[in-house]
């Protein structure tokens, strides 16, 4: 009876544990989002205005998109290969930043689809993430058996994402937003248990930590991709 007892003491401490890093990660990732939320709402206001730092830097400096958007790249890149030895002050301080300047990027959107077609994105999206995010933490299939398949999709998606700046028929194609928007349901799933793995795979500490602040920027940018997929299929809808 005693090792019983031990036992379920030990795995409701694991138990407890685990929720405990889900909800940091958590945490991190819905402040993420609510920085580029209230940076996109501020810069949505400024360029309607005319007026405004986030205006006059827009107007002022038409070459400010490319830069915001090497920026985004090199903060991923960064993120990814200094995980290990970055301080985790330094982790967090990168996904913030890439959340503001996503938050600025964004400031465009209600231009190009309406207020009402971008909060009707953003509820599915969040609807959908949720539901991904339940599948990846209970379920006991092992999705990492699909990763070669999830990571060509994404590579695939990028390249054509790159393209369809140059190519206007691969930019306005809508099954291209189903497909990404399916991948990106896989992808979130994938990374909830992912985050699982970085809990019981790695011991505490700083690196645990950063992978805290990773799992929380992978979640984040699947989120955000999911909401400018539908934003995509919707958009689309709309103007018909």
């Amino acid at each position: 009876m005693s090792e019983f007892n031990q036992s379920n003491i030990y795995e409701r401490d694991e138990t407890s544990g685990l929720r405990a890093y889900i909800t940091r990660v958590f945490t991190i990732m819905g402040g993420g989002l609510a920085l580029t939320g209230f940076v996109a709402w501020q810069g949505y206001k400024s360029l309607m205005l005319g007026r405004g730092f986030i205006a006059n830097l827009f107007y002022g400096f038409p070459q400010i998109s490319w830069i915001l958007l090497i920026a985004e790249f090199g903060i991923v890149i960064g993120l990814s290969a200094g995980l290990r030895k970055m301080s985790t002050g330094l982790a967090t301080g990168l996904f913030l930043a890439y959340a503001l300047i996503t938050g600025l990027t964004f400031s465009y959107i209600p231009f190009l689809y309406g207020i009402h077609t971008v909060f009707t994105a953003f509820v599915y999206a969040a609807v959908l993430f949720v539901s991904c995010a339940i599948i990846g933490h209970t379920t006991s299939v092992d999705l990492s058996r699909f990763s070669g398949l999830m990571i060509g999709g994404l590579v695939s998606m990028v390249v054509v994402g790159i393209l369809s700046i140059f190519i206007p028929i691969l930019r306005n194609n809508i099954l291209f937003g189903y497909i990404g928007l399916i991948l990106f349901l896989f992808l979130t799933a994938w990374d909830m248990q992912k985050i699982k793995g970085f809990y019981y795979g790695v011991e505490e500490g700083r690196l645990k930590n950063n992978l805290a602040i990773y799992g929380a920027f992978e979640l984040y940018l699947d989120f955000l991709n999911m909401f400018l997929y539908l934003l995509r299929i919707l958009g689309r809808g709309s103007k018909k």
